[in-house]
C-alpha cells in the first residue's frame, strides 16, 4: 500500500505501490502496470475468437455494417459475391468489362468505399475495382498475394506471401516505400481507427497476433488488445471451410451461416473454448489508515470492463488488524473461493457496475478488501488501480451545527453531498491535469491528431508519429511567423523532409529607379517599353496590355508572386504534399508557384544551390541523327582512352576530355 511522509489521505493498490495480496484466485498481474484481470488458460487462439475482430482473409464488411463481400473457394473458378441485409444470399457482382473470368483462385478481398480489391493467387495479381466492381482500375502482378487492407493515409497494403513481407501501394497501383518484414505467415490484415496495422498470421495452425503503427515494424500483441480495437464484427461459429453472420432483421437477432462458395449450410456448433478463466478474487492485508477509528471515505477503481464482463469491491473496516475468524457464509456463485478474515456479513457491498461509490462501514483503523474479477470466457476486464479515501470530509462538515442534530439525517446529508464534491473532485483533478494534455513529448500517440485539433492543425495520417511531434512543437514558432517566407519555408522542410528554396519574384522587377541604379547593375525600363502607348512605343515590338492602369505597371510587375522550388530528385508525392502545404500556408492574396529543379545546373538570377544545380556525368555527344548536333553551347566532345585531366575547348562553350565541366 502506498506510504508518504506526510499525512495521508487516502491509499492506493496498484503495481507501483503494491496490492496487499492475502489470498489470489485466478488472477495474474499484480506485478504489471497494465493492470490486474483474469488469468489466461494454456491454450492457443482460435479461428473463432479472432473472428471476432478481424473476419477471415476471404470475407470483407462495408462500412454499412451489414454488407459484406465474399471471395468463393477455388476449385472450381472463385467468384466475387455480395450479401446485404436486403437479400437472403449471395449475388455476383462483377458487371460489364469485368467479367467474373478475371478471377482463377481468389483468397483474399478488401474493401474501402467504391474500391475491391482482391488478391488472386491463381493469376498471380491483385485486382481493384472500383464503382462497386463496374469497372476495373487496375491489376498489380504477384506471384503469392496474401491478405490486404486499405490504410486511411491512401494506400493499399498487401502481403506477399512469397516474399514474406508487407508491400505499399498508392491508390493508383504504384509501389511505395520500403516493404516491411512480416513476422510468419499473414492469415488476416486490418488497420483500425487510430491507424494502427494489426496482423493475425498463422503457422502450424497457430494464431499468433502483431500490431505495428506506420512505418514501424510489427511486435507481438494480445488478442484482448485485439478485441479492443475492433468493434464486433458479428461472425460466429467460424470454421475452416463455413461461416455464420448474426445481424438483426425486423428487430430480431438472426444468424445465416454459409459455405465458402456462398451457399446456405449447417454446420456443426463447434466448440468455443474460453481464453480466460471466468471468476478471479483477491483478498487484501488490512490497510492501515493510522487513524484510530477511522472513518474511510470513499472508493474509486480505475479498470476497464469490456461487455460480457464485471468489477465488484466489497470492504469491510475493523479496529484489529488482524481479527479472529467469524464463520462462514458460503455464496453458491462463489463456492469454493476463500472468504477472508472479516465477518462475510460484514462486507460492504459496492452497487452493482459502480466504479467510485461511499464506504458506508462503522468506524475502523483498518479496511479489508475483496476485488472481485467475472468474464465471460473470451474477454476479462483490467483494473489497473484502486483508491481508498479517509477520513470521511464533506461539504457537509461546512454546515451549521444544527444539521448535524439527527444522526441520522447527518449519515444522508454526508453521503448526499460526497456526491457533489465527488464530482467537483474530478473536476478540479481535470484541471490540475490538464497541461499535460498539451506535452507533445509525454502524451501517447494516440493522443496527437487531437492536439493538432485542438491547435487548428489537420494531422495527416501519412505522417509518422516522431513526424507528428515535431510539427506540433513548431506550431507556436509557425504561428508567429505565418505568411512569411521563413514560416512557409519551415512548414515545408518539418512535412517534406527537405529544404526548400522561396524566390520572391516582386524583387526581382526589371524596374529601376533614378538615383538607385547602377551600369549593368539594374536595367532602366521606360514606360513605352512595358505595354503600347500611343505616340511613344514602337509597334510589333511592344506588349499589348487592357488592363489595369499603366502608371502602376512598375508597382504591379509580379506583385504578390511567390514561387517555392523543391529539389531536383523531389518524387512527384513529395510534390503534391508541398502543393498542399502551399495552398493552405500561403497569404490569401498572393500568387503561388511549385518549381522542381531540373537535371543539371543554372547560373543565373534564379538559380538555387541545392535546388537547381545537379552533379550529373555529360550526356553522350551524337553527330548527326534526325536532330542533329551544333558543335556550340549543346554538345560536349571527349576521346575515350584520352587520360588528360585538361580539356580541349573548342569554340566558345564546348570541350574535349574526359571529365564533366562545370561552364
Amino acid at each position: 500500500m502506498s506510504c508518504v511522509p506526510d499525512k495521508a489521505t487516502f491509499r492506493l493498490l496498484d503495481a507501483y505501490v503494491g496490492w496487499d495480496a492475502f489470498v489470489s484466485e485466478h488472477l495474474t498481474g499484480f506485478d504489471d502496470d497494465a493492470g490486474v484481470k483474469l488469468a489466461q488458460l494454456a491454450q492457443q487462439t482460435g479461428a473463432a475468437v479472432v473472428s471476432i475482430a478481424l473476419p477471415p482473409a476471404r470475407l470483407a464488411r462495408d462500412c454499412s455494417q451489414c454488407q459484406w463481400y465474399l471471395v468463393t473457394c477455388c476449385p472450381p473458378q472463385s467468384r466475387l459475391l455480395e450479401l446485404n441485409s436486403c437479400t437472403k444470399g449471395w449475388r455476383p457482382i462483377l458487371k460489364g468489362r469485368c467479367k467474373p473470368d478475371f478471377l482463377v483462385c481468389a483468397t483474399a478481398i478488401a474493401v474501402h468505399r467504391d474500391r475491391i480489391a482482391v488478391s488472386d493467387r491463381g493469376a498471380g495479381r491483385v485486382w481493384v475495382w472500383r464503382r462497386g466492381g463496374a469497372e476495373l482500375a487496375f491489376s498489380i502482378p504477384m506471384p503469392h498475394p496474401g491478405p490486404l487492407a486499405w490504410a486511411p493515409w491512401h494506400e493499399w497494403l498487401i502481403a506477399d506471401l512469397a516474399a514474406s513481407v508487407l508491400r505499399r501501394f498508392d491508390p493508383s497501383g504504384a509501389e511505395r516505400g520500403t516493404p516491411i518484414a512480416l513476422p510468419g505467415t499473414a492469415d488476416r490484415l486490418s488497420v483500425d481507427r487510430a491507424c494502427r496495422i494489426w496482423l493475425v498470421t498463422r503457422d502450424e495452425g497457430a494464431y499468433r497476433i502483431w500490431s505495428a503503427m506506420r512505418g514501424e515494424e510489427f511486435a507481438a500483441a494480445s488478442i484482448e488488445d485485439l478485441l479492443q480495437a475492433f468493434p464486433d464484427t458479428g461472425l460466429r461459429r467460424v470454421g475452416e471451410h463455413y461461416f455464420c453472420i448474426e445481424d438483426e432483421a425486423d428487430g430480431e437477432t438472426r444468424q445465416r451461416c454459409f459455405d465458402c462458395h456462398g451457399r446456405p449450410a449447417t454446420p456443426s456448433p463447434p466448440v468455443v473454448q474460453p481464453l480466460y478463466e471466468t471468476r478471479g478474487q483477491l483478498l487484501t492485508l488490512a490497510i492501515d489508515s493510522g487513524i484510530p477509528r477511522c472513518r474511510w471515505h470513499r472508493v474509486r477503481i480505475d479498470a476497464d470492463v469490456p461487455p460480457g464482463t464485471t468489477v465488484s469491491l466489497a470492504v469491510s473496516a475493523h479496529e484489529e488488524e488482524k481479527p479472529a475468524s467469524q464463520g462462514t457464509v458460503i455464496e453458491l456463485e462463489w463456492q469454493g473461493f476463500a472468504v477472508g478474515l472479516p465477518h462475510p456479513e460484514d462486507w460492504n457491498q459496492g452497487p452493482q457496475g459502480a466504479l467510485d461509490f461511499i464506504i458506508d462501514q462503522p468506524p475502523g483503523r483498518y479496511l479489508f478488501a475483496r476485488l472481485r474479477l467475472t468474464g465471460d470466457g473470451l474477454r476479462t476486464p483490467t483494473v489497473r488501480r484502486v483508491r481508498f479515501d479517509f477520513p470521511r470530509q464533506t461539504s457537509f462538515d461546512r454546515l451549521p451545527a444544527v444539521y448535524h442534530d439527527n444522526p441520522t439525517a447527518d449519515d444522508f446529508g454526508e453521503r448526499f453531498l460526497a456526491l457533489f464534491d465527488a464530482a467537483i473532485e474530478d473536476i478540479d483533478r481535470i484541471i490540475e491535469r490538464y497541461p499535460a494534455l498539451l506535452d507533445v513529448e509525454g502524451v501517447p500517440s494516440e493522443l496527437l491528431p487531437w492536439i493538432g485539433g485542438f491547435l487548428d492543425v489537420a494531422v495527416d495520417p501519412a505522417w509518422t508519429p516522431a513526424q507528428r511531434r515535431s510539427i506540433l512543437k513548431a506550431i507556436p514558432d509557425l504561428y508567429l511567423k505565418r505568411g512569411t517566407p521563413e514560416g512557409l519555408r519551415r512548414a515545408l522542410e518539418l512535412v517534406l523532409g527537405v529544404e526548400p528554396a522561396i524566390q520572391e519574384l516582386a524583387v526581382e522587377r526589371p524596374w529601376g529607379a533614378v538615383g538607385q541604379s547602377r551600369l549593368d547593375g539594374i536595367r532602366l525600363f521606360g514606360q513605352s517599353a512595358a505595354r503600347v502607348r500611343l505616340g511613344r512605343s514602337r509597334l510589333s515590338g511592344t506588349p499589348l496590355w487592357s488592363v489595369g492602369n499603366p502608371d502602376l505597371d512598375a508597382v504591379n510587375s509580379n506583385a504578390y508572386r511567390f514561387r517555392v522550388m523543391l529539389p531536383a530528385l523531389a518524387s512527384a508525392e513529395l510534390r503534391e504534399q508541398a502543393a498542399r502545404v502551399v495552398e493552405a500556408l500561403k497569404p490569401a492574396h498572393t500568387v503561388a508557384g511549385l518549381h522542381q529543379g531540373g537535371v543539371g545546373i543554372v547560373v543565373g538570377i534564379g538559380s538555387s544551390v541545392g535546388i537547381d544545380t545537379a552533379l550529373v556525368p555529360l550526356p553522350p555527344p551524337v553527330l548527326g541523327g534526325t536532330a542533329g548536333v551544333r558543335l556550340n553551347r549543346s554538345s560536349v566532345l571527349w576521346a575515350a582512352n584520352d587520360s588528360s585531366d585538361t580539356p580541349i575547348q573548342v569554340g566558345r562553350a564546348s570541350a574535349i576530355g574526359i571529365h564533366t565541366i562545370m561552364e
